[in-house]
């Protein structure tokens, strides 16, 4: 009969570094979308302010630590590059997520096998 005090075998020990890998990425991942996501919905909310201004309006821009007059149509244009910058990054970042998280599962599979095969429980042994 194995106890849990033994040591890990070398497959299984493989198997959950692989897992807290794939999850440490997947975390990483996450905020980045996260924070691209955020710059994507305060763009959309500039754009839309911006929309209800005349449009020969100015706007002012923070460069440094000036603030700088532009014109409202380069200010549009401007962001809107930005955004489908961000939009791509975005659409990028989910397929990133996605095929990310299949790893992950199928990792997960073969740790929970791994362990059933290495960690069974003994004979007769009650479920609870």
């Amino acid at each position: 009969m194995k106890k849990m005090a033994e040591r890990v075998p070398p497959e299984l020990q493989a198997q959950v570094v692989k897992l807290q890998q794939l999850q440490n990425q997947l975390g990483n991942l996450i905020a980045e979308k996260n924070v691209v996501e955020s710059e994507l919905r305060e763009i959309n909310r500039i754009l839309e302010s911006l929309s209800t201004l005349p449009a020969d309006s100015s706007i002012y821009k923070i460069v440094g630590n000036l603030l700088v007059k532009f014109d409202k149509a380069s200010v549009e244009k401007e962001l809107t590059e930005r955004k489908e910058f961000l939009e791509i990054r975005s659409k990028a970042y989910q397929r990133q997520e996605s095929e990310l998280r299949k790893q992950y599962e199928s990792v997960q599979k073969k740790v929970n096998e791994l362990v059933s095969k290495y960690y069974k429980p003994p004979a007769g042994a009650e479920k609870v």
